[in-house]
């Protein structure tokens, strides 16, 4: 697999985010107040759009309860 450029890691996490909240059934609503954005920032972010902050990732990995690594690549997938 080729190194993920910056377009790529943005959308590779917002689709593990995505998948996250799928699986817990968690809305894009609750999601836009944990982070204190907006829903159309949320859904600008998780359609890789824009990218989530690195204080953003913590909090939404609070929010789901689960490890902030979850959402992110492999260091041997991201291109130096």
């Amino acid at each position: 697999m080729s190194p993920m450029d910056l377009n790529d890691q943005r959308r590779y996490i917002a689709g593990e985010v995505r998948a996250e909240m799928a699986r817990q059934k968690k809305r894009q609503d609750l999601l836009a107040a944990a982070l204190g954005i907006t829903e159309s920032a949320t859904s600008k972010k998780l359609h890789a759009q824009r990218s989530f902050r690195t204080d953003e990732l913590l909090k939404l990995a609070h929010f789901l309860g689960v490890p902030v690594t979850q959402f992110l690549p492999e260091p041997a997938e991201v291109a130096s």
